[in-house]
């Protein structure tokens, strides 16, 4: 079976963003605290994510994601407080 190459964006991005999966990693990203995450604040916490895994599994192309879009990109890893 061929991988689309946004299912493949988006494993690459699963596999980069494990870190960030753990403990509170949601609310820790978010350092402006308004509830989405830039690719800069995902940058900052996982520099190995690359701006195409970003833009794949940011669904609705807001340019940002939002905590179900994290929460759909890894895997529902998504803990916040």
């Amino acid at each position: 079976m061929r991988k689309t190459p946004i299912a493949m964006a988006l494993a690459a991005f699963l596999a980069s963003t494990a870190a960030i999966a753990a403990e509170g990693d949601f609310v820790a990203a978010d350092t402006n605290i308004d509830g989405m995450l830039s690719l800069d604040e995902v940058l900052a916490m996982h520099p190995e994510a690359t701006e195409e895994t970003f833009i794949a599994a940011d669904l609705n192309g807001d340019g940002m994601l939002s905590e179900e879009e994290y929460e759909a990109a890894t895997g529902g890893a998504v803990t916040t407080q």
